[in-house]
């Protein structure tokens, strides 16, 4: 019994030894390493939610793409990848595939397409209006698995063409037919979207945070610009920055510019059966997207062009743009500027061509929502969002000139006028948004100002 009671505390006396040598770690060190997990955290929630409007410009994009293949999206990175910051095109590719269904067989055409609804209350009119103002279809197909692809987008506005409806269309808005042979070097064909700026090829209402289109992207670049023609396209990664191109061929503006209001470039796109000329136009844009530490992406874009644009084809024209996106955390600067110049002789001066327009626009972006909201409802999902909008734009349709008298002209649309407008929107999921803006618009040029301010608001939604 003695020898079991001297056995029996030895043991203990072995125990407590050990667990003597065993390190007791400082309270203090705890603390400090769960402080750096949970700022670690906090800064990867912030970047999760920074790639809000990434992930929606994907969506837009990959929209038109859905009847292509999955094994097709290595060639839709040459032409994507610019739109998602470095490095996290696959993990946006994968959040995109978790709500939708990519089936397996591209072998199929499929539709898909958005719609964009409007109230307007525009100061310069008597009457306010509701506008169903775009019902826009989207098809794409697989030709040849991995090597032939087609796209089209076709636009009904105002509800068509029947006789009682007014300002209305149906029109093709493009027609592509793609050929993939690398992710540095593709062919395109039809009736192209031009590559000007970014803005014409981003143009889609459920991806705009605002209802209207920028000034300069309506009367200076006339988007949704379209041209007959081909092209070509693709992308490098020179490790640390992404740089992509578009250049294409193509039938070209004709002479039918203008000044007076509704007019702009817009009434200069040519057609899509036949050019007004000999000559072609050589337009193209290059796209660079550095990888800056002090900001979540960047993505700047230099856009050029030149033709002649007279039925005698003896004018020649020449156009020089750019843009750029910048995004930190939850704010987000986009915006673009634009110029033509045009050789006019006294032909061309009488029919009223002008020597040369510009425009720009900024436009400041600042998207939040309350965390505790999100669940709350049916329309409060992991994706909602609110954005606030601020954008200031201008546009010169003339630069001969300095204003248009609107004793002439009346108070509609005129030359040098600014825009200040200020937004806001909720998107219960990306691919839908309720939009609410008021346009505060101020005139240049010594012309009094015209009661031309409006507020607006707008639905748009994918299908």
């Amino acid at each position: 019994m003695k020898d079991r009671f001297i056995i029996l505390a030895a043991a203990l006396l072995l125990i407590g030894s050990v667990r003597a040598q065993e390190p007791v770690q400082d309270p203090g060190d705890l603390h400090e390493r769960l402080a750096k997990m949970e700022a670690a955290m906090a800064a990867a929630r912030q970047r999760e939610e920074s790639l809000g409007a990434e992930v929606r410009e994907l969506r837009g994009l990959l929209a038109r793409q859905e009847a292509e293949s999955t094994a097709r999206i290595a060639n839709l990175d040459a032409r994507l990848a610019a739109e998602t910051p470095g490095g996290e095109f696959e993990r946006a590719l994968a959040a995109l595939d978790e709500v939708q269904d990519w089936p397996a067989a591209r072998d199929r055409l499929s539709l898909g397409g958005y719609f964009d609804f409007e109230f307007r209350d525009d100061h310069a009119r008597r009457e306010s209006s509701f506008d169903q103002h775009r019902l826009v279809l989207q098809l794409a197909a697989d030709i040849l698995d991995e090597a032939i692809s087609f796209k089209a987008e076709i636009e009904i506005e105002g509800g068509g063409t029947a006789d009682y409806l007014s300002d209305a269309e149906i029109a093709v808005e493009y027609a592509e037919i793609h050929f993939h042979l690398d992710r540095a070097f593709n062919i395109k064909a039809g009736a192209l979207l031009v590559p000007f700026n970014r803005f014409n090829t981003l143009h889609d209402s459920p991806l705009r945070d605002l209802t209207d289109r920028p000034l300069v992207a309506r009367r200076i670049v006339p988007s949704t610009w379209t041209d007959a023609g081909v092209g070509v396209y693709g992308a490098f990664d020179l490790g640390g920055v992404v740089i992509d191109y578009d250049l294409i061929l193509s039938n070209g503006l004709d002479e039918d510019f203008s000044t007076t209001p509704g007019g702009g470039f817009r009434d200069s796109r040519n057609s899509f059966r036949e050019d007004n000329n000999d000559s072609k136009m050589i337009l193209g844009r290059i796209g660079v997207r550095p990888d800056l530490d002090f900001l979540d992406s960047s993505y700047l874009g230099l856009s050029f062009g030149f033709g002649r644009y007279d039925d005698r084809d003896q004018r020649d024209y020449r156009l020089f743009g750019f843009d750029w996106s910048l995004k930190k955390g939850d704010f987000e600067l986009i915006g673009e500027y634009a110029r033509f110049d045009l050789d006019r002789g006294t032909r061309e001066k009488a029919l009223g061509v002008p020597g040369g327009a510009e425009g720009f626009y900024l436009q400041l972006n600042f998207h939040f929502f309350p965390e505790s909201w999100r669940g709350t409802t049916r329309f409060f999902t992991e994706e909602s969002t609110f954005t606030l909008v601020f954008r200031v734009g201008t546009m010169d349709t003339d630069d001969v000139t300095e204003g248009i008298d609107r004793a002439l002209r009346g108070d509609a649309y005129r030359d040098d006028p600014w825009r200040y407008t200020i937004g806001l929107n909720f998107r219960p999921v990306e691919k839908t948004v309720l939009k609410f803006e008021y346009q505060f618009w101020v005139e240049s040029g010594g012309i009094d100002d015209a009661d031309n301010d409006r507020f607006v608001c707008s639905l748009a939604t994918y299908f």
